[in-house]
């Protein structure tokens, strides 16, 4: 087996135990707050926007409109986000984040800091840059392969 096919395996399967403990964590961090995991995905793409379009929500998940709906029902239910036709527009619905939504990003961002904090203490510091630039680099990586694909998939 040549060198980068070794690597490659590696990557691979490094790459699958950190996606399946990452959505270990999503599920916890959901739980504890009484939300799904598609309705935390959700509220995490507002953690730089306190407003957005659904248009712009569904640009950046991969589910359809009608799921997105039944999440963004269910989050505005909890009281998490309300939704308004936007007036200039009427063909585009904004969704603002609440005050209780506002919370609940924040404190998602401050438990993925956390989680990610502990993990970079847990190595060597000499380790941190490169270890953050490789997968900067993996995520450059990725999105090309995957634009790629879809390009080629007709999406």
């Amino acid at each position: 087996m040549e060198v980068i096919e070794q690597q490659a395996t590696q990557v691979a399967l490094l790459t699958l135990e950190l996606l399946a403990g990452c959505q270990e964590e999503e599920e916890r961090l959901a739980s504890r707050f009484h939300a799904s995991v598609p309705e935390f995905r959700t509220l995490w793409m507002f953690r730089h926007e306190q407003q957005m379009t659904v248009k712009a929500l569904l640009a950046g998940m991969s589910i359809s409109g009608s799921r997105l709906s039944r999440i963004l029902e269910s989050l505005e239910e909890k009281g998490f986000v309300r939704r308004s036709i936007d007036p200039e527009d009427r063909r585009s619905i904004d969704v603002c984040l609440t005050p209780k939504g506002a919370v609940f990003v924040r404190t998602l961002e401050e438990q993925y800091l956390r989680i990610h904090e502990k993990l970079l203490e847990d190595m060597p510091e000499s380790l941190h840059g490169p270890l953050a630039e490789g997968l900067e680099r993996m995520v450059l990586s990725l999105r090309q392969w995957l634009k790629e694909a879809r390009t080629v998939a007709g999406e």
